[in-house]
C-alpha cells in the first residue's frame, strides 16, 4: 500500500518536473523584435539541444536511455497498468528520476549556453567600442602632444627672431656707416661740390641716409641738371649726375668787367663760361640783361622755346647757325620777341622771328650770297623773314 502511493508521487512529480523544464525552455518571442543577435543563439542553442539529443539516445555507457518527454510518456502509459507491475514500474521510476535529473542537469546546461550566446554579441559589441574609444584616445593625445610640440618650436623660432633682430639692430649701424662715395657722370662739378651737399657725418649709415634730403641739396648745384643716389652695401653711396651742357651764351656788365655765362636748353644761366671745360664754339645771345647776376637765374618763359631750337640744331645741323656768330633778342611785349642775326663776315642782318628752323636760317644764308654779287648790296640795311616773303630794308627806303 505504502509502496503504490510513493510510486504515485513520484510519477505527478515527475511530470510535473518535465513539464517545467519544457516551459522554462519554450520562450515565446515574436519574430519582428528578435535582433539578428538572438536568432543566430536560439539556432546555436537548438542546435547544441539536438546535439546533446542525440548523445542521449545513443546506447554508450553511463547515459540516459531517452529525453524527458519520452519518460513521461512511459510513466503516463504504465499508471494504466495492472497493479502486478507495481513492482517492475517503481524499480523503472526510480531508474527514471535518475534520467530526469541527468535531462534536467543538461536542460539548464543548454540554457546557460542560450543565455551566453546571446549575451556574446553584446560583449563583443562592447569590446568592439572601447578598442575603438581607446584608438581615439590615442588619437587625441597624440595630436595634443603634436600641437605642443609645435607651438614649443614656434616659440623657439619667435625668440631666436627676436634675438637675431636684436643683434642686427645693434650691429647694423656700425656695420652700414658710409665710407665711400661714388660719384658719376661728373665733368664741370666738383666732387667737394658733392659731398658738401651729401653731408655725411659719423651717424649716418646705408639705413638711415635721407636720400631724397640728399638728392634735394644736390639739385642745388645749378650746374647739375638730375642725380640719383643709391646705396650699395655694406658702406657705399653711388650717385650718378646729369650735368647740363651750354648751348649759348650770354654777355654780362658786371664791377670787374663783362664775363660771358653759359645758358643750356632750358634757358637756365648755370655757370661762368670759364668754368666750363671745353665749352666748343656757342652763339652769343644779346639784348639780355641780368640784375645782379647769380648762377641758376633763367631766362622769360617765351624765350625758353628759343634755347630748345638752338640745342636741337646744334645736334642735327651744326652748320647754318654757326655761321652767325650773334643772335640778338628784341623785346616786342611782355611775351614776345623778334631776332635779328649777324653772319660772320658779312654785314647785312636777317631778321626773324623767335623760332628758329634750318630752312628758315637755310634761306637767310642763300639770300645772303646772293646779295653778296651784286651792286648796291652795301645800301640793304637788313633782310626781314618775319613773314615768309623776302623784305628788303635799305638805309634810304624799303624795296621788295
Amino acid at each position: 500500500m505504502s509502496e503504490a502511493k510513493l510510486n504515485s508521487r513520484s510519477k505527478i512529480e515527475l511530470y510535473r518536473e518535465a513539464k517545467a523544464l519544457g516551459e522554462a525552455m519554450s520562450i515565446k518571442v515574436s519574430p519582428a523584435s528578435v535582433p539578428l543577435r538572438s536568432k543566430k543563439a536560439s539556432s546555436l542553442a537548438r542546435s547544441l539541444w539536438d546535439r546533446s539529443s542525440a548523445r542521449r539516445e545513443t546506447g554508450l555507457p553511463g547515459t540516459s536511455g531517452g529525453t524527458a518527454s519520452k519518460i513521461v510518456g512511459k510513466l503516463v502509459g504504465r499508471h494504466e497498468s495492472s497493479e502486478p507491475a507495481l513492482k517492475s514500474n517503481a524499480k523503472r521510476s526510480s531508474i527514471a528520476m535518475t534520467s530526469s535529473v541527468e535531462s534536467s542537469g543538461n536542460l539548464l546546461f543548454l540554457a546557460r549556453t542560450n543565455e551566453q550566446a546571446r549575451q556574446k554579441p553584446k560583449k563583443l559589441y562592447d569590446q568592439k567600442a572601447a578598442t575603438l574609444s581607446k584608438h581615439v584616445a590615442a588619437r587625441e593625445k597624440a595630436g595634443k602632444k603634436k600641437g605642443k610640440s609645435e607651438n614649443a618650436k614656434l616659440v623657439l623660432a619667435f625668440v631666436l627672431l627676436i634675438g637675431l633682430g636684436a643683434g642686427l639692430y645693434a650691429s647694423l649701424p656700425q656695420v652700414t656707416r658710409v665710407k665711400a662715395v661714388s660719384v658719376q657722370g661728373m665733368k664741370n662739378v666738383l666732387q667737394k661740390e658733392i659731398l658738401d651737399a651729401l653731408a655725411l657725418s659719423e651717424e649716418i649709415n646705408l639705413i638711415n641716409a635721407d636720400i631724397p634730403a640728399m638728392e634735394a641739396r644736390v639739385l642745388v648745384n645749378p650746374k647739375v641738371a638730375s642725380v640719383s643716389i643709391g646705396r650699395a652695401f655694406p658702406d657705399k653711396l653711388m650717385v650718378q649726375l646729369v650735368e647740363r651742357k651750354a648751348v649759348a651764351c650770354v654777355l654780362v656788365t658786371e664791377e670787374l668787367g663783362t664775363r660771358s655765362i653759359a645758358l643750356d636748353s632750358e634757358g637756365v644761366a648755370f655757370a661762368y663760361m670759364d668754368t666750363i671745360a671745353s665749352p666748343g664754339k656757342l652763339p652769343v645771345l644779346s639784348g639780355i640783361r641780368f640784375e645782379h647776376f647769380i648762377p641758376g637765374q633763367s631766362l622769360p618763359e617765351y624765350l625758353k622755346p628759343l634755347l630748345k631750337d638752338i640745342a636741337e640744331l646744334s645736334e642735327l645741323s651744326p652748320s647754318p647757325l654757326a655761321a652767325f656768330s650773334e643772335i640778338r633778342i628784341e623785346k616786342i611785349s611782355e611775351s614776345e620777341a623778334e631776332l635779328l642775326l649777324y653772319p660772320s663776315g658779312k654785314t647785312v642782318p636777317v631778321r626773324m622771328p623767335a623760332r628758329l628752323t634750318r630752312a628758315s636760317l637755310g634761306s637767310a644764308l642763300l639770300v645772303l650770297d646772293i646779295l653778296a654779287g651784286r651792286q648796291g648790296a652795301e645800301k640793304i640795311e637788313e633782310i626781314d623773314f618775319r613773314t615768309g616773303t623776302i623784305v628788303y630794308r635799305s638805309k634810304e627806303a624799303q624795296a621788295g
